[in-house]
Formats: structure tokens, C-alpha cells, sequence
């Protein structure tokens, strides 16, 4: 009789050993499917970073150029304007009064339209919004611009 007892202890002892072993074996399997899914989620990060960092380069030289565009059309208007003074012969130059102030508001028109273009131009990036310095400054010299007469 404690043989038999013995060996059905034994006996369950074993059944409980192989339970756990099968316990065992699918919490190693669950951790190595999860440490797999952590991997390519960081994976998975990683490509949509550069990603994100390179079409943040694009969009950079994208607006640098448009920069140098605008600069170098502000700059042959003022070429244009410096043609068109020395351009106009001294008889029929308008009275000295006039002239000063419709070349004050061609000057004014020039940089509220530079102004302006600027201003698009850096909230287009993204990297500025309406309550930044710059773009308060910008928004204060337009007002400026707009409001003298």
C-alpha cells in the first residue's frame, strides 16, 4: 500500500512536472513573439524617423529655394526701379514733391509685398505659427506699412 501510494504521488509529481514544462514552453514562446513585435515596432520607429527627418530636409531646401527665388526677384525689382529713375529724363521728371512720394509708396508697395511674402512663407514651414516673435514682427511692420498713408 505505500508503494502504491509512492507511486501515485510519484505519478503526479511527473504530471505536474510536464504541466509546468508545457507552462514553461509557452511563456518562452509568448516572450520571444513579443520581443519579436518589440523589434520591429522599433524597426517600424526607426524608418518612419528618417523618413520624417528627410522630408523635413526636403521641405528645408524646398524653402530655401524659394528663398533665394524671392531675394533674387526683390532684387531685380530694385534692379528695375534703379533703371527706370535713371531712365527718365530730367525734363520730364514730375515735381520733386510728387516723385519723392510716389517713390516712397513704390518702396512701401516693394516691401509689404517682400513682407508679406515672407511671412507666408515662414508659417508654410511649419516651424513658425502666428504667435511667434518673427512672425508677430513681421505682422506689426505690415500694419506699419498699411496704415501710413
Amino acid at each position: 500500500a505505500v508503494v502504491s501510494t509512492q507511486s501515485t504521488g510519484l505519478e503526479v509529481l511527473r504530471m505536474e512536472k510536464e504541466e509546468l514544462e508545457r507552462k514553461a514552453a509557452s511563456l518562452e514562446k509568448a516572450k520571444q513573439h513579443y520581443k519579436d513585435s518589440w523589434t520591429k515596432a522599433l524597426k517600424e520607429l526607426i524608418n518612419v524617423r528618417e523618413k520624417a527627418q528627410q522630408e523635413a530636409k526636403r521641405r528645408l531646401l524646398q524653402e530655401q529655394t524659394l528663398m533665394e527665388h524671392a531675394r533674387l526677384r526683390y532684387l531685380g525689382l530694385e534692379d528695375n526701379k534703379v533703371s527706370k529713375d535713371t531712365s527718365i529724363a530730367p525734363a520730364a521728371a514730375p515735381p520733386p514733391v510728387a516723385a519723392e512720394k510716389r517713390e516712397e509708396t513704390q518702396d512701401n508697395n516693394v516691401n509689404l509685398g517682400r513682407l508679406l511674402e515672407e511671412r507666408e512663407m515662414l508659417l508654410r514651414t511649419g516651424v513658425y505659427t502666428k504667435e511667434d516673435a518673427v512672425i508677430v514682427e513681421l505682422n506689426s511692420k505690415i500694419k506699419a506699412i498699411q496704415c501710413d498713408p
